[in-house]
């Protein structure tokens, strides 16, 4: 397959090459409108009558990156969209259930391979209603470490956004946000007063941190690193700051966009 270069050592693009064989030797197909000149390949195999395995190869100069798992195949069934498997294939984001390794060096090959292998024979006999149920329950068990979290810092829940009064009417509020155009996060702070439409709401803000962030391909440990370092850290200096002094900071201030003069409760405080 002839490929682009650009920023890969050949040693990768050969690594990617002998992985391709191997999986079109396994059963595996490659859509027919693969992207030849790039280095993110896709693969697939059909399970059910609704359901497929994807796997992913992404190349880049230090490593090969492997996402796979298994995905709903129910679009084929739409008029007009019945070769869409076979043509496009099925990008990462669009994997209902899945898991991702990287590869750096050849030592890392065998568990990776085990990985995939054992996700294939755990869930290969599942149709799309069971693997779906899985990936909910995947998904509470995530948005509950976040709630563990936030819980103490004294927020409650309601579905994926959690508030916390700050001083006066004010209150502090987080909001896990499902991207609209794929199955990742992203994370918003936002600071308002209650009973109030706009004036007085001065400040949103996105922790853009590796985000949208992929919840099901993060690890553990890093997911921990990230609630900690970020979004708690973050939150915390907001709870633990007056008001009065979190207006003059630049990095809050920079996002407020009331008329000041109107907005007689606004606790920013404007650089002349």
């Amino acid at each position: 397959m002839q490929t682009e270069q650009k920023g890969i050592n050949q040693e990768t693009i050969n690594r990617m090459e002998l992985y391709r064989r191997i999986l079109l030797q396994n059963g595996f197909s490659e859509p027919i409108c693969q992207k030849e000149r790039s280095l993110h390949w896709m693969f697939y195999k059909e399970t059910t009558g609704n359901s497929a395995f994807v796997l992913n190869l992404t190349g880049y100069s230090d490593r090969v990156e492997v996402v796979y798992g298994f995905a709903s195949t129910a679009f084929t069934f739409v008029k007009g969209d019945e070769e869409s498997l076979v043509r496009w294939g099925i990008d990462d984001e669009d994997i209902n259930l899945r898991q991702k390794s990287s590869i750096f060096h050849h030592a890392e090959e065998r568990d990776t391979g085990i990985l995939v292998k054992e996700m294939y024979d755990r869930y290969k006999n599942l149709e799309k209603e069971a693997l779906l149920r899985i990936v909910r329950i995947k998904r509470k068990k995530w948005i509950d470490k976040i709630a563990e979290k936030l819980k103490l810092l004294g927020f409650k829940k309601k579905a994926n956004t959690w508030k916390r009064v700050l001083e006066d009417r004010y209150y502090l509020m987080f909001h896990a946000q499902k991207s609209s155009f794929s199955d990742k996060y992203y994370f918003n702070v936002y600071i308002g007063k209650e009973n109030t439409d706009f004036y007085g709401d001065c400040y949103y803000n996105r922790i853009v941190t590796d985000c949208p962030l992929d919840w099901q391909t993060i690890a553990d440990d890093e997911m921990i690193k990230f609630l900690e370092n970020d979004i708690v850290s973050q939150l915390m200096h907001i709870i633990e700051t007056p008001l009065h002094e979190l207006g003059k900071e630049t990095m809050i201030g920079e996002h407020c966009e009331c008329d000041r003069q109107q907005c007689v409760a606004c606790w920013i405080q404007k650089k002349s």
